[in-house]
């Protein structure tokens, strides 16, 4: 709810990153890697020594450095403070928060929705617990479909698990017009990639070459897992499906054979085309898969050879 939380060994102090952007007496001066996050150091010690001076409106206590962004209005909080109290604070420059009296709001307006039936059960489109459907600091909807209706908490959390590449609505899929929205209403988007594609190692099993023999007698003296870089000892994986392979020595396969259908991707094929395939070996020359499988079967050719010799 803070985000990160950052020592600051110059002031002998921590700082929370949403209050540095949220604070009315400190801006980022210096280079994302300057300071904290941009923000000066003596620039924060200003800001220290600026919100000591006044009195959050939630707890009463010093150091109220959150103000609504009305000139008009008085209000000052501790950031936690003004979640609780349902202050917004928008998380673009200029970084502004809102009192609830003024924060920005949304409202239902049903030309632009006339498929909605609001008195039917509503759930939140990222928990799909049950939800009312009346909009407030806690319920939020998408301003795109108007169907996709979510706790803030909920899509909260979604931002920050997609960051802003991939963060949209989970029906429609709207994004610019959508994020658009969430920034507007005070949600946070971290600018990074999705929590699922920083994972280390997520995808790599994605890497991994099938190396197995599956022949019913295997034949290698080393075992089934082993492969050689060439030769008869080298495992040859199916050309259709890839998740089964076969030693040339285990399926008596030709040393330059590289062209190999599994029995279970074999059987999907009919006629004499299905008998070449089972038994590659007897072909006079190597040919790719895909020929075989696109190509007319060896009877249909003869017929036509036939009959061309016949019209002569």
């Amino acid at each position: 709810i803070l985000g990160d939380k950052v020592k600051v060994p110059e002031l002998k102090r921590s700082v929370h990153y949403f209050c540095l952007l949220t604070s009315c007496g400190v801006y980022q001066k210096g280079a994302e890697r300057e300071g904290v996050f941009g923000f000066l150091v003596n620039d924060i010690k200003r800001e220290m020594r600026r919100s000591s001076r006044l009195t959050c409106f939630g707890c009463h206590k010093k150091g109220a450095c959150v103000g609504c962004f009305v000139p008009r209005c008085r209000k000052k909080v501790h950031f936690p403070c003004g979640q609780r109290l349902e202050f917004v604070s928008q998380f673009k420059c200029p970084f502004p928060s809102y009192c609830p009296a003024h924060a920005p709001s949304q409202s239902l307006s049903p030309g632009l929705s006339p498929g909605l039936d609001l008195s039917l059960p509503q759930s939140c489109s990222v928990c799909l617990d049950p939800i009312d459907p009346l909009l407030s600091f806690s319920i939020l909807k998408c301003p795109s479909c108007h169907s996709s209706w979510f706790h803030r908490h909920c899509v909260q959390r979604q931002a920050h698990s997609s960051g802003l590449f991939f963060f949209r609505c989970t029906l429609c899929n709207n994004k610019d017009q959508f994020q658009e929205e969430m920034l507007r209403l005070g949600i946070h988007i971290p600018e990074r990639d999705a929590s699922w594609e920083l994972e280390t190692g997520a995808y790599s099993e994605l890497l991994e070459v099938y190396r197995h023999c599956d022949a019913e007698t295997c034949e290698c003296p080393e075992g089934r897992g082993h492969s050689a870089k060439t030769g008869y000892l080298e495992i040859i994986r199916c050309r259709l499906c890839g998740s089964r392979g076969t030693h040339r020595k285990c399926s008596g396969l030709r040393l330059e054979t590289r062209d190999w259908a599994c029995p279970d991707c074999t059987s999907a094929i009919d006629g004499k085309c299905e008998s070449k395939l089972h038994n590659p070996s007897r072909s006079s020359s190597p040919s790719s898969l895909h020929a075989l499988i696109t190509s007319p079967c060896p009877a249909a050719t003869d017929q036509s050879r036939a009959s061309r010799s016949g019209r002569g």
